[in-house]
């Protein structure tokens, strides 16, 4: 007997599928399936911004490929989705649902707002999609989930950008219940908005609006300190767009190491920025001011992969779907005692 052979049957024996279907009395879709998920197995995640049919297909493709290769658990887009969802009257949102469907379908695809959001008012980000609910407006624009070692937060830097005084401040008030009560291995904070980045700027990111959540002003209360007090481990947001890892950083002091690539213990939160799914415009490192914090700056179009390995060790990787073969670059490990 092939023993090796007979552990991959139970091993797939064990795995629970669910099939469904969605529709109505005047017609039925497909029938789609998708796995219950395991916690105690690696955490395998496709993190991204700023995706649109026009210029996102190649990704949209390998996201299809990769999740019907069984690569993902889960996948989040943070911000700008289709560009617009509202356009058209809605035909450019319906346009971008069919196209993810190859993904979407089969495991979770969690979402919340950028500005090309708020200019519907949220409408459609509201109605199009339902997210874990946060007790406060249950509206899909800001939520967490707890997956196997790890806290996930998603958060709509639009209330800043909008001016949206009274959902800052309640967003606010709930994510420093939601942190306080966090007793995950890892924490992982997601926001559309960047903070630290290289741009045309020589000091970086330093567009007021994108910089308000994080400081604040004496209406809405910024997010950094709570993030740095709250030990979290990485935030990723989209916006510009264009691929940065930053070093460890808490109000612009960053922490280097021998080795890039190798983080252990972090003193701050690592912050990735990832907009470069598929938006209308791309940047890459020749098109900006690389900043001191900066550890790695890359220009393809591509989306970041996260693997959370256990309670200590996580990577971090950008894929390249600029490239049909999707490479992997910027492999890097954060690892904590």
């Amino acid at each position: 007997m092939d023993c090796k052979g007979n552990d991959d049957f139970v091993e797939r024996s064990r795995i629970t599928w669910i099939y469904y279907q969605v529709g109505s009395s005047q017609d039925m879709s497909d029938v789609f399936h998708f796995k219950q998920p395991d916690p105690t197995k690696e955490l395998r995640a496709a993190i991204f911004g700023d995706l649109s049919v026009y210029k996102g297909m190649p990704t949209i493709n390998q996201l299809i490929d990769a999740t019907h290769n069984d690569h993902f658990d889960v996948i989040i887009h943070i911000g700008d989705i289709a560009y617009d969802l509202h356009d058209d009257q809605g035909d450019r949102g319906d346009d971008y649902m069919n196209a993810i469907q190859g993904f979407a379908a089969y495991v979770p695809y969690m979402v919340f707002a950028g500005n090309h959001e708020s200019d519907s008012k949220f409408n459609h980000i509201i109605n199009r999609f339902t997210m874990p609910k946060n007790g406060v407006y249950d509206n899909n624009l800001f939520w967490s989930f707890d997956y196997g070692f790890v806290h996930f937060v998603g958060l709509n830097s639009e209330y800043y950008a909008e001016k949206l005084t009274a959902q800052a401040n309640a967003q606010y008030k709930w994510l420093q219940a939601d942190l306080a009560s966090n007793k995950q291995k890892w924490t992982i904070v997601m926001l559309h908005r960047p903070w630290y980045c290289s741009t045309h700027s020589e000091k970086g990111c330093d567009d007021y609006t994108d910089m308000l959540p994080r400081k604040g002003n004496s209406e809405m209360p910024g997010l950094e300190k709570l993030f740095y007090e709250h030990n979290v481990d990485i935030v990723l947001y989209g916006h510009k767009h264009t691929y940065e890892r930053i070093w460890p950083i808490y109000d612009f002091k960053y922490y280097t190491s021998a080795n890039s690539r190798y983080i252990h213990n972090a003193k701050a939160p690592v912050y990735i920025l990832t907009g470069a799914a598929g938006c209308h415009t791309h940047e890459g490192p020749q098109d900006t001011i690389e900043q001191n914090f900066s550890a790695m700056q890359l220009g393809q179009y591509g989306y970041t992969r996260l693997k959370v390995y256990n309670a200590t060790t996580l990577s971090t990787s950008f894929v390249d779907t600029s490239d049909k073969v999707g490479d992997f670059l910027d492999h890097a490990y954060l690892v904590k005692d």
